[in-house]
C-alpha cells in the first residue's frame, strides 16, 4: 500500500535543470510587491463619551478634552466623513461600549455608509459587553396610590405626539389589558360586510351576551384580535349596535373569502380594555388625559425597576437605490442588541393573508 501511494505521487518528470529554476525562484523570495492595506479608522461609542470629542479614545483623557462619542448617530457621521476623506479605502471599526443608548431617530444607512466591495464597515460591541440601541425611553416620575398601582403623567400623550402600544418592565414585556382574562371568545354569528365594506372584505359580526359592554368609555381604543381561518387580523371598533349584538369596525379585512370572513364560532379577544386592568403586570395608556397605569408585580419599586416605553417603529434602515447602483453593502453589526421598537394598529386596523 505505501509503494502504490508513493507510485501514486509521481505525475509529472522532475529533470535537474526545472529543480535548480525552482529553487532560484523560492531563494529570490516575491517577485511583486502589493501596496499595504491602510490602517483601519477605530472609532469608540461610551455612555460617558461626548459628541464634541473625535471619538477616537476609548475612555476619555485625563484632561476631559477628548474620549469616545456619546452616541451611534455622531459615529455615524463620522464614518461617512472618513469615508468620504479617503474615497472608501480606509477600513473602519465602530465599538460601542455596553450601555443603553436611546436612539433619537432610525439609523439610516446609505451607499455613504459603506466601504468598498470585498470589506467591510464594523459596527461591534466591545468586547464581553453588551450596548443596547433602544428605539424606547426610560419611564421615571411614578407615583404609587393606595391601590399599590403606579401613574405618571406623559404630556406628549396628552398633547397627540407620543402613542405606544408595548411596554418593558426590566427586560421583559409586558401586556394591556384583556378579555377573557384566560382563553377566548367566540364569535356568536357572522353577518354579510355593511355597505361601507361591500367588495372589499368583512367587517362585523354578531358577538354573545356580556362579551362586550357598549356602555365602555373607551372602546375607540380597544383592539380586537379575531382568528380567522389560518390567520388573524387586528381590528378596531367602530360601532355597536345593540340589537343585534353586532360589532362594525372601522374597517374591513383584506378579503371577501373565507379566510377573511368572522364565522361563526371563530374565536376573538379583546385588548386594551381598561376595564379589566387589575392583574400583576397589567398596563393602560389613557391618550385623553396622557396618564400611564402600572399594576407592579411584587417586589417591583419604582426606584428599583426600569420600565422602558418605545418612541421609535424602525431602528435601522438600509435606503439604496438600485437603479443608480448605489448599494447599501459592506456592513456588519456584531454583538449589539436592538430594541424596545413600537407598532400600533393603524386607525383602520390590521388584515394580511398571512
Amino acid at each position: 500500500r505505501s509503494r502504490e501511494r508513493q507510485l501514486s505521487c509521481v505525475a509529472v518528470p522532475v529533470t535537474p535543470a526545472a529543480l535548480i529554476l525552482a529553487l532560484l525562484v523560492a531563494s529570490a523570495g516575491p517577485q511583486e510587491t502589493t501596496e499595504a492595506e491602510p490602517e483601519a479608522l477605530e472609532l469608540h461609542v461610551a455612555p460617558g463619551g461626548n459628541d464634541a470629542w473625535s471619538g477616537r479614545l476609548i475612555t476619555p483623557s485625563e484632561d476631559g478634552s477628548d474620549g469616545p462619542f456619546a452616541t451611534p448617530a455622531r459615529a455615524q457621521r463620522a464614518v461617512r466623513e472618513a469615508l468620504a476623506a479617503s474615497g472608501g479605502e480606509r477600513p473602519v471599526v465602530v465599538t460601542i461600549a455596553g450601555g443603553i443608548y436611546e436612539l433619537e431617530a432610525p439609523l439610516v444607512f446609505t451607499a455613504a455608509d459603506c466601504f468598498r466591495p470585498g470589506t467591510v464597515v464594523e459596527w461591534r460591541a466591545r468586547e464581553g459587553e453588551r450596548p443596547v440601541l433602544s428605539g424606547g425611553r426610560r419611564i421615571t416620575g411614578w407615583e404609587v396610590g393606595e391601590d399599590g398601582r403606579w401613574r405618571v403623567e406623559l404630556p406628549e400623550v396628552r398633547e397627540g405626539t407620543w402613542d405606544f402600544a408595548q411596554l418593558w418592565v426590566d427586560d421583559q414585556r409586558r401586556f394591556r389589558p384583556r378579555l377573557p382574562r384566560e382563553g377566548w371568545y367566540t364569535v356568536e354569528a357572522a353577518l354579510e360586510p355593511s355597505e361601507a365594506a361591500a367588495g372589499r372584505g368583512h367587517d362585523r359580526f354578531v358577538f354573545a351576551e356580556g362579551d362586550i359592554d357598549p356602555t365602555w368609555a373607551d372602546l375607540a381604543t380597544i383592539e380586537v384580535v379575531a382568528l380567522h381561518i389560518w390567520s388573524a387580523s387586528r381590528m378596531r371598533i367602530g360601532a355597536i349596535d345593540p340589537d343585534p349584538r353586532a360589532l362594525t369596525f372601522t374597517g374591513p379585512t383584506r378579503a371577501l373569502q373565507r379566510w377573511g370572513a368572522f364565522l361563526a364560532g371563530n374565536r376573538y379577544r379583546l385588548e386594551n380594555v381598561r376595564a379589566a386592568l387589575g392583574d400583576p403586570g397589567d398596563w393602560y395608556l389613557d391618550r385623553a388625559s396622557g396618564e400611564l397605569v402600572y399594576v407592579p408585580l411584587p417586589g417591583e419599586t419604582p426606584e428599583s425597576t426600569v420600565v422602558v416605553a418605545p418612541r421609535l417603529d424602525e431602528l435601522v434602515r438600509l435606503e439604496g437605490d438600485v437603479a443608480g447602483r448605489r448599494l447599501v453593502q459592506g456592513l456588519a453589526f456584531e454583538g449589539l442588541t436592538f430594541a424596545h421598537a413600537g407598532w400600533t394598529c393603524p386607525p383602520e386596523g390590521q388584515s394580511f393573508p398571512q
